[in-house]
């Protein structure tokens, strides 16, 4: 990752619309979609965050650019974000190892100038959003008691909040903050375990014959799905 770097986006309460924030989409834009129309999103008033992995396996990962650009939108990095800017920061060039473990092979049917545009808009996010007194990551929360430990030092704990598929923290230390919002490891339906909520329920798996969903879920509201 290139600095200067925000590590934590804070945002305040949105008083004007609603906050919804979305697990894995990895491609699913479809599925996004008609979230967003099923929820009645209105992009000039609500705004949509998301815990990452936005591009990969899914069917329309190609999308993920354009999305990343509208002003409605702001996502954290995942692991999948971030291989991709390792791979191609550090060799300029994607490899098939890369491909064939992550669904990434779509990469390969665009342009070198739309990668890099990619690689710049992905090199510019954050590892961690703050919305009010909840949290939005990718994996897991390290057991710290402040954010700015993880600011002072994020390549201490970038492995635990991007790639983390243990045990949580027993509880949120961090003052303030009252939930956790978080993907990474696909679950049937979300589950809240000390205050972190995994809303990653396999969006992409059902284009591969398998049961799974996008899950949206209004800030301080109800699973909507």
């Amino acid at each position: 990752m290139t600095k200067p770097w925000t590590v934590v986006q804070r945002f305040e309460k949105n008083k004007t619309g609603r906050d919804f924030v979305c697990g894995d989409i990895h491609g699913c834009f479809d599925d996004l979609e008609y979230q967003l129309r099923k929820n009645r999103f209105d992009p000039k008033t609500d705004r949509l965050f998301c815990v990452g992995d936005m591009f990969d396996r899914g069917p329309r990962s190609r999308d993920a650019l354009g999305y990343m650009q509208a002003n409605w939108l702001y996502t954290v990095m995942g692991n999948h974000e971030h291989m991709f800017l390792e791979l191609y920061l550090k060799y300029t060039r994607l490899y098939k190892n890369y491909t064939y473990h992550n669904g990434s092979d779509w990469q390969y049917k665009e342009s070198y100038d739309y990668i890099a545009k990619l690689a710049k808009a992905v090199d510019t996010l954050p590892l961690i959003i703050k919305v009010d007194d909840t949290l939005i990551l990718h994996s897991c929360l390290p057991d710290v008691d402040s954010l700015e430990e993880i600011e002072n030092n994020p390549e201490k704990y970038l492995e635990k909040i991007i790639w983390y598929r243990g045990r949580y923290p027993e509880k949120i230390r961090i003052p303030g903050i009252k939930r956790v919002y978080c993907g990474h490891t696909f679950v049937d339906e979300p589950e809240d375990c000390n205050g972190m909520i995994n809303i990653d329920t396999g969006a992409f798996l059902r284009y591969q014959g398998f049961q799974g969903k996008l899950t949206v879920v209004e800030l301080k509201g109800r699973y909507r799905h």
